[in-house]
């Protein structure tokens, strides 16, 4: 995860609106493709600045609940170290430290001016540099590079107790990746094999806390994390978006899953830009269905449509438009996509 995170978890198309319990944010959640670029991805969907998302992200990673644990446990895990044994070549004086390496050797007294008692023998030597501790060192850098990013530029409405913990941890963190066991290990992110192995392995309870480090930085902003951060308005525009992507579903398959390109989201022929994200109320924001411009008034129950209309047409680009105030405009709406589609 170095300096990008990325969700993972597979998409679930099982409620429809209108069922029990559905509730759309949950369901455009569900669509977005995985892996995904947190940052972008939520910035996309609520408006917020990159910079911002990957602070909260962050936080999240660095003050969790995981991660107090992978710390606090740190002093037991680094005595119960998996290690393997590997054989290296060691110079030797007069002794002999195990089976003689002749050619070296050889090559070894001659540059000591044939001195018979010098001997190159092959020594077994503990190793670090393993999958299990890999996946060890690959946590903490998480955290230690979430408390970068969460401290960097830090607002005022963050409570100071938590970044506190944010900074602590991050210090911990790296101090602990420096420990002199852990120094020669590759700093790489590891493969699903070496996880796998880990996460199977007999010391599998001592790593047990940087696995779940590693779960939480796949996943630092869990969906109800996203939905708080969604004004009125977006939670409005995010109902109308997933009202039209069922009804399209319904004159034809189902739409691919939601990927992030410029700021927006894409799905097929459905796009959604966030005003917000955009940063200029003038540009073209809202939903896109081919050559048709939807969106919900600027002012949520604007009793007003003409003026609704007035507003939404002069950021549509030429783009012909339709305001959504009920379900009715949603059909509308996609009728009026999918005529103009047709008579293109």
């Amino acid at each position: 995860m170095a300096n990008t995170l990325h969700m993972v978890g597979p998409p679930s198309f099982d409620q429809k609106p209108g069922d029990q319990g559905y509730d759309p944010f949950d369901d455009l959640w569900s669509r977005l493709a995985r892996p995904m670029e947190v940052a972008s991805s939520v910035s996309a969907l609520v408006g917020l600045p990159v910079k911002e998302v990957q602070q909260l992200a962050g936080i999240k990673i660095a003050a969790s609940p995981e991660a107090d644990k992978l710390l606090d446990t740190f002093p037991r895990t680094i005595r119960s170290l998996a290690t393997s044994m590997k054989q290296t070549a060691e110079r030797c004086i007069g002794s002999l430290r195990g089976p003689v390496l002749w050619s070296e050797t050889i090559s070894a007294r001659a540059a000591s001016f044939g001195n018979p008692d010098v001997f190159v023998c092959q020594t077994p030597s503990r190793a670090y540099d393993i999958d299990e501790n890999r996946v060890l060192v690959w946590a903490l850098l998480q955290v230690r590079e979430a408390a970068e990013r969460a401290t960097e530029g830090t607002h005022s409405r963050y409570d100071d107790r938590v970044m506190k913990a944010v900074r602590r941890n991050g210090n911990d963190a790296a101090r602990f990746a420096e420990h002199p066991s852990l120094s020669a290990v590759v700093r790489e992110r590891p493969k699903l094999r070496a996880l796998k192995r880990t996460r199977m392995g007999r010391k599998r309870d001592a790593y047990g806390p940087a696995l779940d480090c590693l779960d939480r930085a796949a996943e630092p902003l869990t969906a109800q994390d996203v939905r708080l951060l969604c004004d009125e308005r977006t939670r409005v525009q995010h109902e109308v978006l997933m009202k039209i992507c069922h009804r399209l579903e319904r004159h034809g398959n189902r739409l691919p899953e939601f990927r992030v390109e410029r700021g927006a989201l894409y799905s097929g022929p459905v796009q959604y830009y966030h005003g917000r994200r955009l940063g200029d109320r003038e540009k073209m924001s809202g939903i896109v269905i081919g050559n048709l411009l939807v969106d919900v008034p600027d002012r949520i129950n604007d009793p007003s449509r003409s003026r609704a209309e007035a507003q939404l047409q002069s950021r549509a680009g030429g783009r012909k438009i339709a305001v959504v105030v009920n379900d009715d405009d949603i059909d509308a709406a996609v009728t009026m996509a999918i005529d103009l589609a047709r008579s293109r």
